[in-house]
């Protein structure tokens, strides 16, 4: 019972290789997908319309405060045609429509009202005023009178 074990050969010396795990093979390029996201990205900002002055409606008042016409500077603004409101104060007088002019006839108009003393003002739209135009005036009056307490916007109450 004689045993031989068989000598190697030279060939079969070496140990089997495993070959070595590619890294770049597991990593994913993303440098693509950044590529469209960007692409996406732009398309959609130069696509999409940001006009502050698009139609907007005055909503309907669910629940508020009775707010007094007697203790208030009131400014009236109606709709007139697709660009144009036409602005008034509690007496029936238009404003100008220029943008200063409009500006510091807001301003003198709802001083004498504070002089007489009133203590707040009040902005009267019709359902169909742009928000915009709303938004202006009250700019208007946020802008020169920083201690005024009190701006309401008056809405339609069903």
């Amino acid at each position: 019972m004689n045993q031989t074990v068989a000598e190697p050969d030279d060939e079969d010396e070496d140990p089997v290789r495993m070959s070595p795990k590619r890294a770049d093979e597991e990593e994913i390029d993303i440098t693509p997908m950044i590529d469209i996201v960007f692409l996406l990205l732009i398309f959609f900002v130069v696509t999409s319309k940001m006009d502050p002055t698009q139609m907007g409606r005055i909503p309907k008042a669910e629940a508020g405060l009775a707010v007094s016409a007697k203790d208030s500077a009131v400014i009236f603004i109606s709709p007139a045609g697709v660009d144009a409101a036409i602005i008034t104060d509690i007496d029936g007088n238009e404003f100008s429509t220029d943008e200063e002019l409009l500006a510091t006839e807001i301003v003198e108009y709802v001083t004498e009202e504070l002089d007489k003393g009133r203590n707040q003002v009040m902005i009267l739209a019709d359902e169909d005023t742009k928000v915009a135009d709303v938004t202006r005036v009250q700019k208007i009056i946020g802008d020169a009178f920083e201690t005024l307490e009190n701006t309401f916007i008056a809405v339609k109450e069903e």
